[in-house]
């Protein structure tokens, strides 16, 4: 471990990279309470009265100051990309961790809510995120799905369940052998934000073509050629599903 820490419990999460945002933070190290820095702090707020809207003036950051005066206050930036939601993207509910410094020690922000109707809680944890491993799987559901209910195929292609799921079982079998850290991200799913998904590169085609010759005749090879150079685009179902996952490395006080 640098700076001579001691390797700490590791809380395993199963994350996928995501775009860094701004990630800023104020830190009270009294209180151990933290306020995220936004661009919203002084978004006003809104309330019914009798049907009508009234605007109130509001002042997120400035409050904090106040209610933490004269206490020992230290500004945190997020380090880099290291920022891994769990949970899906449009769930108000959902986990965040995002690695920060002070410029000196390097911390975990943790958000949360504990009640959907509660604003956003922070909590600071000792340590770093750190890389556990990545997994590329395929995407079987929708192969299946797309294979038998809306590909058009022609008709001497067209394959029976049994040269679908044929067909599935190889393309495992090719993915299961190639690792994941060589694979291109082409983009994240917008409903699972543990998700991001890769592309099925040139070599990678023609090795399942390669395993494929060995099964099926000429006409159901030309088809299967076309599904995949159909699918192989970035919301295409031929995409790989890469999963990073990471681990809360805790250090002591």
């Amino acid at each position: 471990m640098r700076n001579g820490q001691s390797e700490g419990q590791c809380r395993e999460l199963t994350i996928a990279g995501s775009q860094m945002t701004e990630h800023r933070y104020i830190w009270c190290r009294n209180c151990n309470e933290i306020h995220h820095v936004t661009p919203f702090d002084r978004a006003p707020g809104y309330r019914m009265n009798l049907g009508e809207e009234t605007e109130l003036p509001m002042d997120d950051r400035g409050a904090f100051m106040r209610r933490h005066s004269g206490h020992r206050l230290e500004g945190l930036q997020g380090v880099g990309e290291r920022y891994f939601p769990e949970g899906q993207a449009l769930d108000p509910m959902r986990v965040g961790y995002v690695e920060v410094t002070n410029g000196k020690e390097s911390f975990v922000v943790r958000s949360f809510r504990n009640r959907i109707e509660d604003p956003l809680h922070f909590e600071l944890l000792r340590g770093r995120l750190k890389a556990v491993g990545t997994t590329a799987s395929i995407q079987e559901n929708e192969i299946r799905k797309e294979m038998k209910h809306h590909y058009p195929w022609r008709p001497s292609e067209r394959p029976d369940d049994e040269k679908i799921e044929l067909f599935v079982r190889l393309f495992n079998e090719v993915v299961r052998g190639m690792d994941p850290r060589q694979i291109e991200l082409c983009g994240y799913d917008d409903t699972a934000s543990s998700v991001a998904y890769g592309v099925l590169s040139s070599a990678i085609v023609e090795k399942l073509m390669q395993e494929c010759r060995n099964h099926f005749d000429q006409e159901t090879l030309s088809g299967l050629r076309r599904f995949i150079d159909a699918h192989r685009d970035q919301d295409g179902v031929m995409t790989l599903r890469i999963v990073r996952r990471y681990a809360i490395e805790e250090s002591g006080e």
